[in-house]
């Protein structure tokens, strides 16, 4: 004789939210009382060269977050998917004095003379509201590339995500140039979003639980913050290290913009 087993009281099932540039938002259905939440942050914008560079930048990688949350049925989930932040159209177009937009949920703005590129965005979960102190689990957004020559350590955006944000290391070639600061779990901007560039070609800092801070003459901006305080079985890995690939296998860092994907 077979093993019984127990029927389930409610059916499986997944959602994926891909970036909209808006707030969505998922019903808890019935006989639901955890959910299983996959968030990968959103990138910093890329490409553009300086006049006597060819040299093209690169904006920091998104970051993941996972855990398990808590929930009642018939309560509404609310799902931020970050944007990437504004990129130049390739390596051989020339910054120009245009801001580069940061990516949607908290991405910095690129400086806005011969631009660096824009931080990207958080992709966060909030439940039980919409205020960023409904936060429960967030994966930052990596900084917005900049251009100090062909340096790359000092040109690239940090990645985000993971307790703290990515800084690029600094260069002895360039005393006066520093890139921005990855964000941790208490310091950076406690409102979530990178800080705007403010000196020429600088990137933006990218979102996060505390937003990156913008990179200072030239320089990448620095990645923001990854947050699990709200959940469970929780694990968050910044954008320059191995990850889970949505789309199978593993991957280092999100590149382009965030997603999130929630099971029960």
């Amino acid at each position: 004789q077979g093993v019984h087993k127990p029927h389930s009281s409610y059916e499986s099932g997944s959602q994926t939210f891909s970036y909209t540039g808006g707030i969505q938002t998922l019903t808890i259905p019935s006989g639901v009382s955890t959910i299983t939440i996959k968030a990968w942050g959103a990138q910093g914008g890329s490409g553009g060269y300086w006049s006597n560079s060819s040299y093209c930048g690169t904006g920091g990688k998104g970051g993941y977050s996972t855990g398990e949350l808590s929930v009642t049925p018939g309560n509404t989930v609310y799902v931020y998917v970050g944007g990437q932040g504004e990129s130049y159209s390739s390596c051989q177009t020339r910054m120009n004095g245009i801001s580069q937009a940061g990516g949607w949920n908290g991405g910095g703005i690129g400086q806005n003379y011969i631009s660096g590129g824009g931080g990207g965005g958080a992709t966060d979960i909030r439940y039980g509201g919409t205020g960023i102190s409904n936060r429960v689990i967030v994966a930052g957004g990596g900084g917005g590339h900049g251009n100090a020559g062909n340096s790359t350590q000092l040109s690239n955006g940090g990645a985000g995500g993971g307790t703290s944000g990515q800084t690029m290391a600094n260069s002895t070639q360039y005393s006066n140039r520093t890139p921005g600061t990855g964000a941790t779990q208490s310091s950076g901007n406690s409102d979530g979003a990178g800080s705007e560039g403010i000196q020429n070609l600088t990137g933006g800092g990218g979102g996060g639980y505390y937003g990156g801070g913008a990179g200072a003459n030239s320089t990448g901006g620095g990645g923001g913050s990854g947050y699990i305080g709200g959940v469970s079985s929780a694990e968050t890995i910044a954008g320059n290290a191995t990850m889970p690939d949505p789309d199978d296998g593993t991957m280092t860092g999100r590149a382009g913009n965030g997603l999130v994907i929630i099971s029960w």
